[in-house]
């Protein structure tokens, strides 16, 4: 993948301003986007790339709930239950899918052929959201009248769970740094520090080496926080939605131009816009490659088909 993000709780401390830049979609497109399909397995009719992780690791599910790896473009065949009920979350570069599986209301780890259900506190819903590079899984549970908590499973136990916080989990990095939606740093020593403006923020994402979101008094500036916790771009996009970003800084994010009132799909590299993607396309995740990678309908097709957005 990728530079990880190690979000260093010394170095946190020591921001006390932070550096800010502002940059706004130019009205000239870079990219030409091309549309391609991704193959399916024998007997499948149809589906959706859900999440990417690194080494051409893309995971999915088809119409009828079949779980989909693929590994470079191919299909890796895979061995777990078929159930509209369960939701793929992400991947990582070892093909470990982890997700939903709303037949039993846990989480669940896709892992070298074994699908398994994950430890949740007892009358909980619990979901997983995210998986690094060591195997480590992080979610949040909830429960009636209880705040939601960040949990993390670590290889190789996925019958013991560990609540590191009082928050909505977003991400966890590779040497187990997780990162909550309020912008509380949760290290794997105990200790804990905060990204700046925290708590009043809602960081959305926090993959490959960056976290992205926004401070409450700052509704239209998309922010993207670095490994060191430093706010690297600020991006003035309104009603914007950060779609995933990749270790080369590469950022898909729905937002408002200036001037209309229709959401439309635009992806950066560092602070450069290189285009918007024509129509409405149901992109999931921005993939190291630097494809968008989601679903979309082929000519004539009665069913969606995974598809990825190649800029040319």
């Amino acid at each position: 993948m990728r530079r990880i993000i190690a979000i260093c709780v010394p170095i946190l401390a020591m921001f006390a301003t932070v550096f800010a830049s502002s940059a706004q979609a130019r009205t000239q497109d870079l990219c030409t986007w091309t549309q391609s399909f991704l193959p399916l397995p024998v007997g499948v009719t149809g589906g959706s790339v859900q999440a990417a992780g690194p080494n051409g690791y893309l995971a999915g599910q088809a119409t009828d709930g079949t779980l989909l790896l693929w590994h470079n473009g191919e299909v890796v065949p895979i061995n777990a239950p078929v159930s509209s009920s369960i939701r793929v979350s992400a991947v990582n570069g070892s093909g470990t899918i982890v997700g939903w599986d709303g037949r039993s209301d846990v989480p669940f780890v896709y892992r070298d052929g074994t699908f398994q259900n994950l430890s949740v506190p007892a009358g909980s819903s619990t979901f997983a959201s995210a998986v690094n590079e060591t195997g480590d899984i992080v979610g949040t549970t909830f429960a009636y009248a209880t705040d939601y908590r960040s949990v993390v499973w670590k290889l190789g136990n996925p019958g013991s769970y560990q609540i590191v916080a009082n928050d909505v989990a977003v991400g966890i990095d590779d040497v187990g740094n997780v990162v909550t939606e309020k912008g509380l740093v949760w290290s794997p020593n105990g200790t804990t520090s905060r990204l700046p403006s925290s708590p009043d923020l809602v960081v959305q994402i926090f993959q490959r080496g960056y976290a992205l979101g926004h401070d409450f008094t700052d509704d239209n500036g998309l922010r993207v926080w670095d490994a060191t916790g430093t706010v690297v771009h600020r991006f003035e996009l309104a009603r914007h939605t950060p779609i995933g970003i990749n270790s080369q800084g590469q950022l898909a994010a729905w937002y408002t131009p200036e001037g209309s009132t229709v959401t439309t799909l635009g992806v950066w590299r560092g602070e450069t816009f290189v285009g918007n993607v024509p129509g409405r396309p149901l992109v999931h995740a921005v993939a190291e490659t630097g494809e968008l990678v989601g679903l979309a309908w082929p000519a004539g097709a009665t069913k969606s088909a995974p598809a990825t957005w190649t800029c040319s």
